[in-house]
């Protein structure tokens, strides 16, 4: 059995998660909550999944979309549009001058270790790396209630009809900031959402709250490497 607390890193939402009966398995210097005790979602239900856990990086900077380019990374100076990778990982580019780079399910994070060792000031490619895998907590929602539960904490209309796949709001949710990417799994609607890892398990309870009606629990990472083998 995997101890999450032996690890160097520890996700925030750890003892939430353990609490809720998470069964753990290791990635690399950190445990993830591969799936939940006791639990079962139905298929219309609302289910949280912690990617805190995954490998996620940032750019900033004037030259950071040619610099993402000439890297070999899928993306356009087009604010708030997500870019799906070659490798299942993913590219939000929040403005012409940011992006963060999200690893896929498997969490495969070598290519993005690798862009930030490769990362040199000498180049003077006006972009630099921030560590968002430190500043940002990464939560995954799903279920076919998302835009009615998110009506109940978020001003924004995330009906399917509105907000495409591959969209992205930065917005005030539950009164937080935070990055709200859709980018569906499976033909699954998926809301990937990125806040401030220290307010972690305020914005957690706030969605477990606004999903109660909706019958709204945690899931494991398992579920969506399910919606992705179909």
């Amino acid at each position: 059995m995997v101890d999450p607390v032996a690890f160097s890193r520890r996700a925030p939402l750890r003892r939430l998660l353990a609490s809720n009966g998470a069964q753990w398995s290791s990635l690399g210097d950190v445990a993830v909550a591969r799936s939940m005790a006791g639990t079962a979602a139905a298929d219309d239900g609302i289910v949280i999944v912690d990617l805190s856990p995954l490998p996620r990086l940032g750019f900033k900077g004037r030259g950071t979309i040619p610099a993402m380019q000439r890297r070999a990374i899928v993306a356009e100076a087009v604010p708030n549009r997500a870019y799906r990778q070659p490798d299942g990982s993913l590219c939000l580019v929040l403005a012409a001058s940011e992006v963060i780079l999200l690893s896929d399910l498997a969490g495969n994070g070598e290519r993005l270790a690798q862009l930030e060792a490769d990362w040199r000031i000498e180049d003077e490619e006006r972009t630099y790396p921030m560590p968002r895998r430190d500043s940002h907590a990464w939560l995954a929602v799903t279920g076919n209630a998302l835009p009615e539960m998110f009506a109940k904490i978020c001003a924004i209309d995330l009906r399917p009809e509105k907000f495409a796949d591959l969209s992205i709001v930065q917005t005030s949710i539950a009164k937080m900031s935070a990055i709200l990417t859709r980018a569906d799994i499976g033909g699954r609607t998926v809301f990937h959402l990125l806040v401030d890892s220290a307010a972690a398990l305020y914005f957690c309870n706030c969605l477990l709250d606004a999903a109660a009606e909706f019958g709204g629990q945690f899931a494991g990472l398992d579920t969506l490497q399910k919606f992705e083998d179909g």
